[in-house]
């Protein structure tokens, strides 16, 4: 029996059974290393596609953000074309003052200016007060013309012509007119 167990446990045996654990660990040594080097080789192609993806997005981002920035300075003109086209509200019409400077200059006598009413509104903006004045000249009808022209330059956002009326034989001319601004505001 004791011939027996050295049999089993032979110097020759124990190198082949220590070389096939050690071919053992180096396969899988080397089968791991293999999945590494694999799994190193398909992070870095999908890193390229990736890049590659994320360079076309950037790309794609940066056309649109262009195009929107072009439509909205497209959309901003018209905003300041139609801002532009409104009055600039301030101060109301001082047809008092104004209307004496403008008589004079056109060559008209005035007569009178009476305040007929005001009205006062809400809006986005804050509140607008409208005035209503009745003008009352004494001018040939050219320096009438001439003091309607003045005045409807002169007053050109803050100020509409309501009612005009001229009596050449009488040289008289009668205007209404409607003045618009902040309230408490003069000029």
């Amino acid at each position: 029996m004791n011939k027996k167990s050295k049999r089993i446990f032979s110097p020759m045996r124990t190198a082949i059974l220590g070389s096939v654990i050690l071919a053992m660990l180096h396969i899988i040594l080397l089968g791991g290393s293999y999945q590494r080097r694999a799994a190193a080789k398909k992070i870095q192609s999908n890193r390229a596609a990736l890049d590659q993806n994320y360079a076309e997005l950037k790309q794609i981002s940066d056309e649109q953000v262009s195009a929107l920035r072009f439509e909205l300075g497209l959309i901003q003109a018209e905003v300041d074309d139609l801002q532009s086209s409104f009055p600039e509200l301030g101060a109301p019409f001082a047809i008092f003052h104004r209307g004496m400077d403008l008589s004079q200059s056109s060559g008209v006598n005035l007569d009178s200016i009476s305040h007929l009413g005001s009205d006062l509104q809400e809006t986005v903006s804050g509140n607008i007060q409208t005035d209503n004045y009745s003008i009352e000249l004494t001018g040939l009808l050219e320096s009438c013309l001439t003091f309607i022209q003045k005045l409807e330059r002169a007053g050109m956002d803050t100020l509409t012509m309501e009612y005009v009326s001229i009596w050449p034989e009488e040289e008289l001319c009668s205007l209404e007119i409607k003045t618009v601004g902040y309230p408490g505001v003069e000029e």
